[in-house]
């Protein structure tokens, strides 16, 4: 908010607004079972995408047909580094996204998660 000074008719002096104080904290967010499991199939997808796991550890039980192959062909024009998941949402239809830091660059990913298997995987 602009207020202005005393004594001077043009100058105006930006000011903050005050703190709301009657509104309380959103409440943290419970982290589920489902939330859980598609955090580690997340995790294991982006090692393997970024060099730090053999493709032949994404089993076919958890991991799709196209997933696989999105993260051979990003294990192919990726160096080797570890990779950090910073944020992972999961919505209620199963989709999930969020961003990961590896070698000092951030990535998006996005995909869709279904009970124990993720369905699609993209690392933008």
């Amino acid at each position: 908010m602009l207020s202005p000074v005393p004594g001077f008719t043009h100058l105006k002096v930006l000011t903050p607004a005050p703190p709301l104080i009657d509104a309380p904290p959103p409440p943290a967010p419970r982290e589920t079972g489902a939330q859980r499991r598609a955090e580690a199939l997340v995790r294991i997808a982006l090692e393997a995408a970024f060099g730090l796991r053999s493709l032949h550890q994404l089993r076919p039980a958890q991991f799709s047909g196209p997933v696989r192959l999105h993260v051979a062909a990003r294990q192919r024009i990726t160096a080797r580094a570890p990779v950090r998941v910073d944020t992972l949402h999961l919505r209620a239809d199963g989709e999930i996204f969020g961003t990961a830091v590896s070698a000092g660059q951030a990535y998006a990913f996005t995909g869709r998660v279904e009970d124990i298997r993720l369905l699609s995987f993209r690392v933008l």
